[in-house]
């Protein structure tokens, strides 16, 4: 009598190799009993088509009404493509967002708004229609408010335009009274500074790095003088306190300076108490 093999193939052997081993071991001894007295059968192939492994490496890059998702490519040979989930807590639910092609690897989600927190988890889905389970990372992003190119004017220049309201999300500053705005740019004894315009603001010197690697804010380490030398190349971070105990962030990196200008790139976070500042990378400081 010739002895029955059985060949198992499996694609995703993540927990569910040992319930489906399991299983089929389970259903050959049931088998084998019946099928004793087969002369020279030939081979039996069980074959388990499951799904892909969930893709991994998900992290999101926050912009001005974007959150662009990335994650590492899959390695499946029958790879069909990827689905975009979302929600509004982590872990769920997730609902659809958006399908993309196997050799995409990102994704933008224009449909958010400024100072909203989303939760995101990627899948993938091969030609026979399997999909994976959702990626293992939590990963969200609020979405905030960013500028580039920003001049500021020295102080003893032109007082009009020497200061900048974060929350005015605007690139031309024209207050007319520091007091209405969160920072200044003064030189004092031919040192250029950046200057908090208010009690309940707070600077400190992040150092010398692109504003793009500048993704959290951190709860200590401000400047005790309210004001940082402005440098060339170094980003920084700005606490803003409302009074009632809440504050919003911003950061800036210092793009070019010279005795009578400033000129910034920044973000700013509207969601209060929210310390993640990480820059789009449409239009990033490079």
């Amino acid at each position: 009598m010739t002895k029955m093999t059985y060949s198992l193939r499996i694609r995703n052997p993540i927990d569910r190799f040992a319930r489906l081993s399991g299983a089929v071991a389970a259903i050959a001894a049931l088998t084998l009993p019946f099928v004793a007295g087969c002369e020279d059968e030939d081979p039996v192939v069980v074959e388990t088509d499951n799904p892909p492994f969930p893709p991994d490496g998900v992290f999101s890059v926050t912009g001005d009404n974007v959150v662009t998702i990335y994650w590492n490519e899959n390695q499946e040979s029958d790879l069909d493509g990827y689905v975009v989930y979302r929600g509004t807590t982590d872990p769920g639910p997730y609902f659809f967002l958006a399908r993309v092609s196997a050799n995409q690897t990102f994704y933008d989600d224009f449909d958010v708004n400024n100072g909203e927190t989303w939760f995101y988890a990627v899948t993938a889905i091969d030609r026979a229609g399997h999909e994976s389970e959702l990626s293992r990372e939590t990963v969200f992003d609020t979405p905030r408010p960013e500028g580039f190119g920003l001049v500021l004017v020295e102080l003893g220049q032109d007082p009009t335009r020497a200061g900048y309201d974060f929350s005015s999300k605007s690139n031309n500053p024209q207050s007319a009274a520091l007091s209405t705005t969160d920072i200044y740019f003064d030189v004092q004894a031919g040192v250029q500074y950046v200057v908090c315009a208010d009690a309940g603001v707070d600077i400190q010197d992040y150092g010398l790095i692109d504003l793009i690697a500048v993704d959290w804010a951190p709860e200590s380490g401000w400047a005790p003088s309210k004001q940082a030398e402005a440098i060339k190349g170094h980003s920084y971070i700005v606490r803003i306190l409302d009074g009632l105990g809440d504050s919003n962030m911003a950061k800036f990196e210092v793009r070019d300076v010279t005795a009578t200008t400033l000129t910034l790139d920044w973000a700013y976070q509207e969601d209060k108490n929210n310390p993640e500042l990480a820059p789009g990378v449409g239009g990033a400081a490079r």
